[in-house]
């Protein structure tokens, strides 16, 4: 594995949800840089990668999820169904690495997260470009969610 580098075939043609992908991709890197080390440094970097990961992806996620449910995204619960599987999913493997610090489960962790990163920005979040891109309702939810806190529990209402 080796890291993550934002390409222009990546843009979902919203420049905030093209934004956190992107910071999504430096964090995943961070993960990486981490599980390259062995030493207890690198395992506290590594907890502390995966911790802005769940954070991020639960705010990006939220963004997200109010822009399609803005633009009538036809796939939006299935979507919705994909973001809650990657939660549960990155909350059951840190706290895995939590439990033994394991530089091997921590390239493995990062491995799993950069390939599924990748396919649901390419593959998923590309089926709704063409409703996003040049959508003046799609950049007014944006700018509506920016700024806005979102706790966990708010994000399943969103």
């Amino acid at each position: 594995m080796r890291t993550i580098e934002w390409t222009e075939d990546m843009s979902v043609g919203l420049a905030q949800l093209d934004d956190d992908h992107k910071g999504l991709i430096a964090i995943l890197n961070r993960l990486y840089d981490a599980a390259q080390g062995d030493g207890p440094e690198d395992g506290a970097a590594a907890t502390r990668a995966l911790q802005a990961l769940a954070d991020y992806t639960d705010r990006h996620f939220g963004r997200e999820e109010a822009v399609l449910e803005a633009v009538g995204y036809g796939e939006l619960a299935g979507h919705r169904a994909a973001h809650a599987d990657f939660v549960e999913e990155l909350n059951e493997l840190a706290a895995a690495f939590d439990a033994r610090r394991n530089p091997a489960l921590a390239a493995e962790l990062a491995a799993f997260l950069q390939r599924w990163l990748t396919h649901h920005i390419l593959v998923e979040d590309m089926a709704y470009k063409p409703l996003v891109q040049g959508n003046a309702t799609a950049r007014e939810a944006c700018r509506r969610f920016a700024g806005r806190p979102l706790a966990r529990a708010e994000r399943a209402r969103v």
